[in-house]
């Protein structure tokens, strides 16, 4: 049986799921198997996002409109 099918036949038996607590697993277990896209990033990628949530932190933001006006002429 391919992948596809699986998955369907997944789904299939998780729409007759009447238990609450069952439910609660698979979700746990689903969630336990997703990335985090910030994990995969590199120290660089994750040092300049941090720089980037102290500056908002410390006020140090321009709007998005006045970075529209000045980039107006671009767009």
């Amino acid at each position: 049986m391919n992948l596809e099918a699986r998955k369907y036949q997944f789904i299939q038996e998780l729409v007759k799921v009447e238990d609450e607590s069952i439910l609660e697993k698979l979700e746990l277990v689903l969630k336990a198997n997703q990335n985090d896209w910030f994990d995969d990033l590199s120290e660089s990628e994750k040092n300049e996002i941090q720089i980037g949530l102290d500056q908002a932190e410390k006020g140090e933001v321009i709007s998005h409109e006045d970075v529209m006006k000045r980039f107006s002429k671009w767009h």
